[in-house]
């Protein structure tokens, strides 16, 4: 208890320090002007998730470049000469990846692989290289009124520049056409952003003799084709539609995503609904606005063969993925002709000001100070107005009303200027001294106020005058010696000095 009283004592006596001036730490001359908005880093956006599509259309005027490496195991029914084998082989992609947002409502991304395969067995080569058919996908869309609802409809398909010779391509275009539909929910929460995705998309498979299923004498595409159209029962009988749904969640420049995708065949009866592909993914993208990003993710392979069919799927087991890309501005939309692009624009249809201050918003600040006195008015625009009862109307901030080099913060008569006469000049006060009998010697310390000190040598601070400096009775004005007094032994006693 005893040492609490003395913490106690200690903070006070610092909070109030003794003597006869309180000390006033420094304070800012001026009032700050308010900081600048500072511009949170925005999401590095793509319409890819992992087999499936976004809604939500990217920002134009951008160009994206990736490197990006695929790593996946495929099993295939192999036979040794003696019997039919399952052999697994290992697959990876060095792929380049290109995206363009030349408009606003249109975006075109494409993708090349150089493969590599290992661990063949029987037709399959052990090993090789070469490169592997593409794809590409182009997609117009828009956000529906309410801005939580987002559309896309896109087309695209593989690109064959494979080698055929190697398996590694189709050497024909099998187009693909869809749409993908977007919820957006959160969009202005603590919490992170989180996003519905919908697809679905058909696939036209023009190889008709090797499809998606096992080939024996072909490497697969990647994503593979589905059974060859002999094996499915007839000419056609091997286009696909796809159906997923993705949930996402956004936060900065960090997006997480889970996303599951089947396809199916319209009136197939030789593939099973367990034979067809089914994949679980994940993805993870991480990017800044026209700058770098990264992404990333795996997917699972859920199919799966069933033995009342005669046809064994060559699908793969597992995928995994790791990108880089970089991000670059190639222009953009700019509605209110300010400069400053849409996509960068907080006012995209009022153009901003360019007075200096914080230009870079694309909003124009009528009151850059925000001192509620509008520049066109304000004689300090990027200083906020003290209002503080003096000259309020200029919106100039008045550190020092009157001038006197004292602060107005720890002015206690901001609007008095101090007179520097040596006696309480800290305070800003003038002090005006009460001195009745004007003898310059203020009331305060004067025992005779209402009598003028005579000023005569002795005693003349104490403010009174002294008739009889030395008590003798013989008064200053007819004293010789006011100072000394008559010692009274009968000689010259009246001249006022001792013989």
């Amino acid at each position: 208890m005893r040492q609490l009283i003395f913490l106690l004592a200690w903070l006070v006596a610092g909070a109030y320090p003794s003597g006869a001036e309180t000390v006033v730490t420094a304070v800012p001359d001026t009032v700050p002007v308010p900081p600048v908005r500072r511009e949170l880093p925005r999401h590095q956006d793509s319409l890819r998730l992992s087999r499936l599509t976004s809604g939500v259309m990217p920002p134009d005027g951008l160009v994206t470049v990736g490197l990006g490496i695929r790593n996946w195991t495929t099993v295939y029914l192999v036979n040794d000469g003696e019997a039919d084998q399952l052999e697994r082989v290992s697959m990876r992609d060095y792929y380049l990846l290109v995206e363009m947002s030349p408009w606003r409502w249109l975006q075109v991304n494409a993708e090349v692989p150089w493969r590599t395969w290992s661990d063949g067995k029987g037709w399959i080569p052990e090993s090789g290289s070469g490169l592997g058919d593409g794809r590409w996908q182009l997609a117009t869309g828009r956000t529906l009124p309410g801005g939580k609802l987002s559309a896309t409809i896109f087309g695209g398909g593989n690109l064959p520049v494979g080698d055929t010779a190697a398996g590694l391509g189709e050497g024909v275009l099998s187009p693909t056409a869809g749409a993908a539909l977007t919820l957006r929910l959160w969009t202005h929460a603590q919490v992170p952003e989180m996003r519905l995705h919908l697809n679905w998309s058909r696939t036209w498979n023009k190889r008709e003799d090797l499809g998606y299923g096992m080939g024996t004498t072909l490497l697969e595409p990647w994503p593979p084709r589905y059974q060859s159209a002999a094996a499915a029962g007839g000419d056609k009988q091997n286009d696909a539609d796809t159906w997923g749904a993705a949930l996402e969640f956004r936060r900065h420049t960090t997006s997480l995503w889970v996303e599951y995708a089947h396809d199916s065949f319209r009136g197939n009866t030789t593939v099973s609904s367990s034979e067809e592909l089914a994949t679980l993914a994940m993805g993870l993208r991480w990017g800044v606005l026209e700058g770098w990003g990264l992404e990333g993710g795996y997917l699972l392979s859920l199919a799966d063969d069933d033995e009342n069919t005669e046809w064994w799927p060559a699908y793969p087991d597992w995928q995994m993925r790791l990108a880089v890309t970089r991000q670059f501005s190639s222009g953009g939309r700019d509605r209110d002709d300010d400069g400053i692009v849409d996509r960068k624009d907080h006012c995209p249809d009022t153009p901003e000001d360019h007075d200096g201050f914080q230009d870079d918003d694309g909003c124009p600040e009528y009151d850059n100070d925000h001192d509620g006195i509008p520049d066109r008015h304000d004689g300090a625009p990027d200083a906020a107005e003290d209002f503080d009862g003096f000259e309020d109307g200029d919106g100039i901030p008045d550190p020092d009303n009157d001038h006197d080099g004292i602060p107005d913060l720890r002015d206690l008569c901001p609007d008095l200027p101090e007179v520097m006469d040596g006696h309480h000049d800290a305070d800003g006060c003038p002090d005006e001294l009460q001195d009745r009998d004007g003898d310059s010697v203020e009331d305060a310390r004067d025992g005779c106020p209402d009598e003028p000190e005579d000023f005569d040598g002795f005693e003349d601070d104490d403010g009174c005058p002294e008739a009889d400096n030395d008590l003798d009775g013989i008064e200053d004005e007819q004293d010789q010696c006011p100072d000394q007094a008559e010692d009274y032994d009968g000689d010259e006693d009246q001249d006022g000095c001792p013989e």
